[in-house]
């Protein structure tokens, strides 16, 4: 198994576009940046999403956990790091985190799988995936929050019919894009009320453009709330636990 460098960090500057009402880089946006620079990364291990295209493969996200001790003000001037770990046998973990110097303001951990194109089955990526050349952080071993995909009983707060803006390459909907629609079934005053510093997200089915989801919330025993988004069938296609 070859082995690539490990990480990337690259300089950014947080954009208007990336903000929400308060000035301040949007929860979807920072999901954005993470995917962006891991996209950018994983083109230099040729496993890209055009590299991977190649191999018959597609990239899925399966959980992301996301820690944010302080979103930046529009213009402030940034550093994203990415880094992957030794992959398993049908997933592999990359995680990001965004700084200012040494103040870090927000971490990402992400599993990913690689499914194949002609049947939807997963590839299993000591395959194609390469070896980090060293640790760049220690993994966070916290466990992903477990969640009942049986949300019967939850109160509904927003349908959403996913659109051709919210597909990308794998032809279904964008793991962001759940987030972005999740938080667009609540004000301004209400997310600003939640003030969230954590996000645990569990990706289960695809969805494609068309789709009509319904989103619901329900109590849970340690976040503020947990929410699913059902597909046509009532089926949890993305749970999320917020904090």
């Amino acid at each position: 198994m070859k082995t690539v460098k490990a990480g990337m960090t690259l300089d950014t500057i947080v954009m208007g576009s990336m903000c929400d009402e308060s000035s301040l880089m949007s929860i979807p946006a920072l999901l954005d940046a993470f995917q962006d620079i891991a996209g950018v990364h994983a083109a230099t291990a040729e496993t890209g999403v055009l590299q991977l295209e190649d191999k018959g493969l597609f990239w899925v996200v399966s959980k992301m956990r996301m820690v944010i001790k302080r979103r930046p003000l529009v213009g402030e001037e940034t550093q994203l790091t990415t880094w992957i770990l030794p992959p398993d046998r049908i997933s592999c973990e990359r995680d990001c985190s965004l700084h200012i110097g040494d103040e870090m303001l927000a971490y990402c951990r992400c599993i990913w799988a690689a499914l194949r194109r002609d049947n939807g089955r997963p590839e299993p990526t000591t395959n194609f995936y390469p070896y980090p050349d060293e640790e760049i952080a220690p993994p966070d071993d916290r466990p992903f929050k477990r969640m009942s995909r049986n949300f019967e009983g939850a109160e509904e707060i927003g349908r959403y019919t996913i659109r051709s803006v919210d597909i990308d390459r794998g032809g279904h909907m964008n793991n962001v894009n759940y987030v972005r629609a999740m938080l667009g079934c609540f004000t301004c005053e209400e997310i600003a009320e939640m003030d969230i510093t954590e996000l645990d997200m569990q990706f289960q089915l695809q969805c494609y453009e068309g789709e009509a989801i319904t989103f619901v919330k329900r109590d849970s025993d340690t976040a503020k709330m947990e929410i699913g988004a059902l597909n046509s069938e009532g089926k949890a296609a993305f749970m999320a636990a917020i904090y």
